[in-house]
């Protein structure tokens, strides 16, 4: 199964760093056709981008990673505008739909029809009801911070895949790992 691996959503001043890892588990080479990654903002809920999967893959490792720029974040599969403040800090939520960028136009409330997994993550916020319905019952928000330095560290789940879809309760923040196995030792 395809689940959001890692994401880096805040780095020292600019965000020029942010990226979304997906894994499959160590499969390797899944077709990501039908999917779309979907970002929603925690102070209305609804989406404010949307990226279409369609012709990519894991790479043979299994892992996928999305960024804002190529050049800051290494293993990057698909590079996406803009370079800066591409993934939201604060109370925010990362999701993977079965779907089309073009079902979830900016605004589109959140939803949990063709979910496949997500995050919903903050960096020291209140946790947000609104998004929380992307996880399973009782899935905790997670603290980018919680590690004590959000701007150099990333949410990724420990051990590397585990926890399943719509489970948080694995993620950590360590030193990213973008297109690599998190918490090595």
């Amino acid at each position: 199964i395809l689940i959001i691996n890692e994401l880096d959503a805040d780095q020292v001043l600019t965000d020029s760093a942010e990226f979304i890892e997906l894994y499959d588990g160590g499969v390797g080479n899944t077709a990501l056709d039908g999917k779309v990654v979907v970002f929603y903002n925690g102070s209305n809920d609804t989406s404010y981008a949307a990226f279409d999967l369609d012709g990519y893959s894991t790479d043979a490792q299994g892992y996928f990673v999305l960024c804002g720029n190529v050049a800051n974040v290494a293993n990057c599969d698909l590079d996406v505008s803009p370079d800066t403040d591409l993934i939201q800090n604060g109370q925010d939520a990362a999701a993977l739909y079965e779907g089309d960028a073009a079902d979830f136009p900016n605004g589109t409330v959140v939803t949990t029809v063709d979910l496949v997994d997500a995050i919903v993550y903050d960096t020291s916020d209140a946790d947000d009801p609104g998004l929380l319905v992307l996880l399973n019952a009782g899935q905790p928000q997670v603290n980018e911070n919680g590690g004590g330095s959000g701007t150099t560290h990333s949410n990724q789940r420990c051990p590397n895949g585990s926890g399943g879809a719509r489970n948080t309760d694995t993620y950590i923040q360590d030193d990213p790992t973008p297109g690599t196995e998190n918490c090595v030792v």
